[in-house]
């Protein structure tokens, strides 16, 4: 195997490195070296080779050591004129960066720490956006000496950016949850600021009916409901300085379908937020004064990832819901007791409903119903307490939808039923 010397010693006889940009290419070696100390050792030490096996008698080796050190770039006048090359010659750029790595991160570190002072950011990341023949020269170098031990020119400017903005700033490098992302753009030689957007959790509770989670215009280019929790939230943009905000929600509900109990578990994602002193208590207030129909109940702030958790925990979420039912024929309580034994863990299979399919796939669920309970109200009236799985369409369930779902409390009593009002009153937080 070749040692790192001799593949350092190929390299420089080939193409004039920085000391950055070669100290780069063997990143990972060296625990505690910055890639400019590792880049000029690996000359040094390469020279001294050459040196030394050219004193032993390898004559050959004159003509690859005066390459070296023409490429090598280094300041030393008498170990450059020691391979015959003069101080005045040395002026190649270095094929990967151009000379220009030192001045980037000097530059663009001043303007990111003056933008931090300037508005007292706590926390940032960095990004870079590079010019595709520099990555392209990097990139193809790599593969022609089959190196692995090297990192990008992009991470390298990243990681050194950030250190200095801490050094002279009160900020820090945040990975997780950044206040602002500057992203250096290397293309045109300027830095974009992001702000990073607010995430805020908690439950909406909605106390009536055709309330829409959206605003829902219909084709006519008209609103089909005038009040929704898109609605609600969108009212407190002039609070938090936001630009927009988007709602992600564990599940749905019909229009027509209350929320009560403690709510459905939500995030609101407020975009590019220019508040910074965002007091959820007052947010609270200003939500709830927009309509006494939706109240929000937000008591934490989160990150991006609880936003995936939320929604892909949401089909596994039990839920309860409270249904007024009315049976065409008259039902006993005898009927109704027998109802709640057989739904007792029962799997339900059931068809996309007739209802949703202009919008949605047909396919087949399956969904747990586990607990029945039932109040008569009148020998055709009857309400129903339903724990069962996300996703489980109630109303099918109560229906039958023409045999599209099976069991269903229709098809188990023997006669045609119709939900007269749904509830949602609990949503398990499985997060």
């Amino acid at each position: 195997m070749e040692s790192i010397i001799d593949i350092t010693i190929k390299l420089l006889e080939k193409y004039p490195l920085c000391n950055r940009c070669l100290g780069r290419l063997f990143a990972r070696l060296g625990k505690g070296l910055g890639n400019d100390e590792r880049g000029k050792a690996l000359k040094i030490a390469s020279l001294l080779e050459l040196h030394k096996k050219i004193l032993n008698g390898d004559k050959e080796l004159i003509d690859t050591a005066k390459k070296v050190a023409l490429n090598s770039k280094l300041e030393s006048k008498e170990l450059l004129k020691l391979f015959g090359v003069e101080p005045q010659s040395n002026s190649l750029k270095c094929y990967i960066c151009e000379d220009r790595l030192d001045n980037i991160i000097n530059s663009f570190a001043e303007t990111i720490a003056k933008i931090v002072n300037e508005k007292n950011i706590e926390s940032f990341i960095i990004g870079v956006k590079a010019p595709e023949d520099l990555i392209k020269r990097e990139n193809a170098l790599v593969r022609e000496y089959r190196l692995t031990h090297w990192e990008s020119i992009k991470r390298e400017i990243k990681r050194e950016v950030g250190k200095r903005v801490q050094m002279i700033t009160k900020a820090r490098v945040d990975f997780d949850d950044p206040q602002t992302i500057f992203i250096i753009d290397l293309n045109d030689n300027t830095v974009k600021e992001e702000v990073r957007s607010l995430l805020v959790y908690g439950k909406y509770r909605k106390l009536g009916r055709l309330i829409s989670q959206n605003i829902w215009i219909g084709k006519d280019g008209k609103r089909k409901y005038s009040l929704s929790i898109e609605d609600v939230a969108r009212y407190s943009l002039d609070y938090v300085k936001a630009s927009s905000v988007v709602l992600h929600i564990g599940g749905r509900e019909d229009t027509d379908v209350r929320v009560i109990g403690d709510g459905r578990p939500i995030v609101l994602e407020y975009k590019s937020p220019n508040r910074k002193d965002i007091d959820l208590a007052y947010l609270n207030k200003v939500l709830n004064s927009y309509t006494p129909w939706i109240q929000f109940n937000i008591n934490m702030r989160v990150k991006k990832a609880f936003v995936s958790r939320l929604k892909s925990f949401a089909g596994q979420a039990y839920k309860i819901y409270r249904a007024l039912i009315f049976s065409e024929q008259e039902i006993t309580v005898e009927k109704l007791q027998s109802l709640e034994k057989f739904f007792e863990n029962k799997l339900v299979l059931q068809r996309t409903p007739t209802r949703v399919l202009r919008r949605k796939h047909d396919k087949l669920r399956k969904k747990m119903v586990y607990q029945v309970k039932t109040i008569p109200i009148s020998p055709h009236i009857f309400f129903a307490l339903i724990k069962c799985d996300g996703g489980l369409y109630v109303k099918e369930l109560i229906t039958g939808d023409n045999g599209r779902t099976s069991p269903s409390f229709s098809e188990f009593l023997g006669t045609p039923l119709q939900c007269l009002m749904l509830d949602v009153i609990h949503v398990h937080e499985y997060i």
